[in-house]
């Protein structure tokens, strides 16, 4: 390639196909061939309108790594405050950007984008994510977390955690284009990914599980992925002449996996992809899009997300159709169509980039063109919403873009596209007794099991009315010296199950989780030396009806030689 080729294929990459972190368009020109102006479509009644919160590199939250924590907060809500304006219902947090966690996990780093270094806890200490679940539940929005799976270390030198899995296991990670990734062809680093996205699934109450458009890293003219050595020891049929192949069957083994995990653990969670706008060009495929020819998810980033969702291994997709109209390489109609024809029945958003309407530099021609999508996506039977990247470019719309988002394409409230939540207006119902299932050794153990999965157990997640206990707490000193700590109400279900949940005070009123028990009775047995660890700290009981789903009560308590002392609940808000 000569240099004059080389440098168009530069103006490519940069003009052509920007990718999920660059930084966000307007109103009220039609999409037909003549030039007139569309009727703005009235809202409607359920409709997924997402936005997406970027944490790698500070994008949209929190604006500065090692923020304090009250303005970390003060950042948060601030954002659901301008969502709600705009009568969003969804919100997309990072919550994993760069093999990094903005939760409290057994397998990753705190993310240096959250504490400025790799590795540190938030101090004072809280769970980001557990406390933006809140935030977004209170609100009557879904919180769907994002991931990142194979990135390590994004552009930006900072250094990485001892303990990491990056740092422990340099085998596995591979310099591209001065970043730094996992390979995807060793199995043990697809065993690592599905275990740390199981972790999350398993232990908070988000609405679904995501990923973008990042596999594979976006090609670079003259640069290779050294994937050499995981490919000669794993290629096995593939090894030496299909290297293409190979990469995609990796990636194909990885969402796969890690749906059959997802179900296994929480059917009710959601999966799904963001993938990059085009699938495949037609040019190359019959079953690929229109459009010049050019960078693709299948070809490039190795992800067949087409194959996906005709395999139903993924829940819904959003792809990134972040063109106009018009567009050579990615037109938004045309797209838009093609995605709908291919989504196999499962659930299409569009991914909308919104930090094109507020760009000063290569942003759209059109000014009206974010909402004459919106237009344009009502009229398409198959598209049951959208989503906006990203958060931090809502705050920058100019005021005839607000007044016109606000007045016209979200001027009313909608419920969640599938409606697993009530509609943000519609306050949470109290479920009535119900009659307990059948009382057999299978259904006990399903029981337990939901419960178990069901509750979250970081205090500031538990999202019931605190109200007082009914009945009386008894602890009773047996006579082998072990307790049995048991209260009663006035209803004890056999569809419920309880839980003790213990938390030791580390002063200044910061609590630390430290043990946790469950029952199918609302009694707990404890060994002495089980009391005598337990009567210095708080403890929380928690009821829960399974069949409705609800949860009955939750009070803080503390024991005290042989005596149950009532306390103010710690977490509760004023």
């Amino acid at each position: 390639m000569n240099l004059f080729q080389s440098f168009l294929f530069r103006l490519f990459i940069l003009l052509v196909f920007t990718p999920h972190l660059s930084s966000g368009a307007t109103l009220n020109q039609g999409f037909d061939n003549q030039g007139t102006k569309d009727v703005p479509n009235q809202a409607r009644l359920s409709e997924f309108r997402a936005v997406w919160i970027a944490t790698i590199n500070n994008i949209d939250w929190p604006s500065n790594p090692n923020l304090p924590v009250e303005a970390q907060k003060a950042e948060f809500l601030r954002l659901l405050d301008t969502f709600q304006k705009f009568n969003l219902n969804v919100v997309i947090l990072q919550v994993r950007a760069a093999s990094d966690a903005f939760y409290a996990s057994k397998y990753e780093p705190w993310s240096h984008f959250l504490t400025g270094k790799q590795g540190k806890a938030p101090s004072p200490y809280y769970d980001p994510l557990a406390w933006a679940i809140e935030m977004c539940h209170q609100r009557g929005m879904e919180l769907h977390a994002w991931f990142n799976p194979f990135r390590v270390r994004n552009l930006g030198f900072y250094k990485l955690d001892p303990n990491s899995y990056a740092a422990k296991h340099p085998q596995y990670v591979k310099e591209f284009d001065k970043k730094y990734f996992l390979d995807p062809g060793y199995p043990e680093v697809i065993s690592h990914l599905v275990k740390v996205i199981a972790e999350v699934a398993t232990n908070y109450d988000v609405d679904a599980i995501l990923m973008d458009d990042y596999f594979y890293p976006y090609p670079v003219y003259g640069k290779k992925f050294d994937d050499g050595k995981s490919f000669a020891k794993y290629g096995h049929h593939f090894y030496p002449k299909r290297l293409k192949e190979w990469r995609r069957e990796n990636i194909n083994h990885f969402i796969s996996s890690l749906r059959d995990t997802l179900v296994q653990i929480n059917p009710k969670i959601k999966f799904g992809i963001s993938p990059f706008g085009i699938w495949r060009n037609k040019s190359v495929d019959p079953d690929g899009s229109t459009g010049l020819r050019g960078m693709s998810s299948y070809d490039d980033l190795y992800a067949d997300v087409r194959k996906w969702l005709k395999n139903g291994w993924i829940d819904y997709v959003i792809p990134q159709l972040y063109w106009e109209k018009g567009n050579h390489f990615g037109d938004f109609t045309s797209l838009v169509q093609w995605w709908g024809e291919n989504s196999f029945g499962k659930p299409l958003y569009i991914g909308q980039a919104l930090y094109k309407s507020t760009a000063v530099k290569n942003g759209w021609a059109q000014p009206d063109e974010l909402t004459n999508q919106i237009n344009y996506l009502r009229t398409n039977q198959k598209v049951r919403g959208f989503a906006f990247y990203s958060a931090s470019n809502i705050q920058k719309l100019s005021a005839s873009q607000v007044k016109a988002l606000r007045g016209n394409q979200l001027n009313s409230v909608a419920a969640i596209d599938d409606n697993r939540r009530v509609p943000p207006s519609t306050p949470p119902s109290v479920a009535s007794p119900a009659t307990a299932p059948p009382a057999n050794a299978q259904t006990e153990a399903l029981l337990r099991k939901e419960f178990v999965l069901s509750l979250n157990f970081n205090p500031i997640s538990i999202r019931p009315v605190m109200t007082n206990l009914p009945g009386k707490i008894r602890l009773v000193k047996n006579a082998d010296r072990s307790r049995t700590l048991s209260w009663k109400t006035e209803r004890n279900l056999k569809s419920e199950r309880y839980a003790l949940v213990s938390f030791k005070n580390t002063g200044k009123r910061k609590y630390k989780q430290v043990v946790e028990e469950i029952s199918g009775s609302a009694e707990f047995n404890m060994t002495e030396q089980r009391w005598k660890d337990l009567k210095e700290m708080d403890l929380l009981l928690v009821s829960r009806d399974i069949v409705n789903k609800s949860d009955r009560f939750s009070h803080f308590f503390k024991l005290k030689r042989r005596k149950v002392k009532q306390v103010e609940n710690p977490f509760k808000r004023s």
